[in-house]
């Protein structure tokens, strides 16, 4: 029994020894990893002095990049906050809400009728109303006192030089003939601004027009018959073949209430003009109404811009609105016969900035050969409409003048009297009377294009493209 306790105590001491053996071990890895932490925190303790030297620079450089970030953010406040200011101002809001609003309601409504196949468009509200047509029955009184004031002199009372002497004008010599009447302007804003054969033009700012003017035309021709100047402006077919550039011109409405009448018409013409290749073609979409009052022997025509829905506007052409002219036609005797005095208002807005040099130089080169083209093709509209009538019997365009007083022989003898001057016609108006077709007189505008006798052409043309083609729509 005291044999076995005996080998049991030495069991013990010796895993006593094996432990203290083993701690041994420990203790001296643990003695070795202080000698490596007493390096590490003499580091630390060198790393703790540069900070503690470059103490200030760290600062600044902390400063100046804390700095920067409130910068940045306090900018970045701020503009969003006038950002936020402007679309949510009170009146910006009403202005977008309201634009929104029309802008809605008008493709609303255009899609609606073109969806539905509905070709509407309300005459009774938006037909020219008579007291309109007879506000400018005193035009040509109103054009007279124009002249008086502005291009007759108060003590000679003859005329005073616009911008160049006419052959068989007398002019004033009060003045040592140096008084130009371009210096005058009447209460209305009127100046006088060109004067040509047979023709006065004033014309005035027109307010919120961008700088654009009105333009007012006097002409008195001699050997033009009242109802041939209308026609040749109310017949589209016609219009076509003397103007160039009237790509596209027809008429989409008719108002119902003028269509059984003879000498009160109210239609919708749609019209696109050619602009030269750098700028989109034009197209407007107006109202027109004529009224001829034998009583009075006037007639009187009124064009307004206009939206109807069988016009919608076209991608890659610029839709013009605003647009107006009137324009009273007086004959000398009858409608008939020849001799005619005319006052045409006018102004538009093409949608492009033209500078005032350039505007200037097309108004003088243009207009001039623009109102004799207009002269000649009223001249022979009546050997127009015989060779038309030749050749198809079944035209809607021409709506005749009844007068009791004018017989058939009567305007072939006024035709009789014009036979000499239809010899005289150039080139241009002798094609007038070939009555091609559409693609033919396309094919004819290129070709006169290209032509390199038509240098000139080209540069005093400018006028086609820009506002006077539009003067007697």
């Amino acid at each position: 029994m005291k044999k076995n306790i005996s080998k049991h105590r030495i069991k013990i001491l010796n895993a006593c020894v094996h432990i203290e053996a083993v701690a041994s071990t420990i203790r001296l890895a643990l003695f070795r990893q202080c000698e490596n932490y007493g390096k590490f925190r003499e580091c630390r303790q060198r790393m703790n002095h540069w900070l503690k030297e470059q103490s200030g620079q760290i600062a600044e450089a902390c400063t100046k990049q804390f700095e920067f970030i409130v910068a940045q953010r306090i900018r970045r406040s701020l503009q969003i906050f006038h950002l936020y200011s402007r679309i949510w101002d009170e009146v910006a809001l009403k202005e977008f809400i309201k634009s929104w609003r029309n802008r809605m309601l008008k493709n609303s409504r255009h899609f609606l009728m073109s969806s539905i196949g509905i070709t509407m468009y309300n005459w009774e509200r938006e037909r020219i109303s008579e007291d309109e047509l007879n506000g400018y029955k005193k035009e040509i009184e109103g054009i007279y006192r124009l002249r008086e004031s502005t291009v007759v002199c108060a003590k000679c009372h003859l005329r005073i030089v616009i911008d160049v002497q006419q052959p068989g004008v007398k002019y004033c010599t009060c003045h040592d003939n140096k008084c130009k009447a371009t210096s005058n302007q009447d209460p209305d804003g009127w100046k006088p601004y060109i004067e040509r054969e047979d023709m006065l033009i004033w014309r005035r700012e027109e307010p919120n027009g961008g700088g654009l003017f009105a333009y007012k035309v006097y002409g008195s021709f001699a050997d033009v018959t009242a109802e041939d100047f209308l026609q040749a402006q109310i017949d589209v077919d016609y219009r076509k073949e003397w103007d160039r550039t009237a790509r596209e011109l027809k008429i989409i409405d008719t108002d119902p209430a003028s269509q059984t009448s003879d000498d009160n018409h109210s239609d919708v013409i749609y019209w696109e003009t050619i602009w030269p290749k750098l700028f989109a073609n034009r197209d407007y979409v107006f109202q027109r109404r004529w009224v001829v009052d034998k009583e009075k022997r006037l007639i009187i025509i009124i064009s307004k811009v206009t939206d109807h829905p069988s016009a919608p506007s076209k991608p890659g052409i610029y839709r013009v609105t605003t647009y107006w002219s009137y324009m009273v036609i007086r004959p000398y005797t009858e409608l008939h016969q020849p001799g005619i005095e005319f006052g045409l208002t006018y102004f538009d807005d093409p949608g492009v900035n033209i500078p005032s040099a350039v505007t200037a130089w097309v108004a003088m080169s243009g207009l001039p050969d623009f109102l004799v083209r207009m002269r000649e093709a009223s001249r022979n509209y009546q050997s127009y409409k015989i060779m038309k009538q030749s050749l198809d019997t079944s035209d809607t365009n021409y709506v005749p003048l009844k007068d009791k007083g004018v017989t058939e022989d009567k305007i072939l003898n006024s035709n009789t009297q014009n036979s000499g001057r239809n010899e005289m016609m150039n080139g241009y108006n002798t094609e007038i009377l070939k009555f091609e077709d559409n693609q033919q007189v396309e094919d004819n505008m290129n070709q006169d294009n290209n032509d390199s006798t038509n240098s000139t052409e080209e540069g005093r043309g400018l006028l086609d493209y820009f506002f006077f083609t539009k003067l007697f729509a």
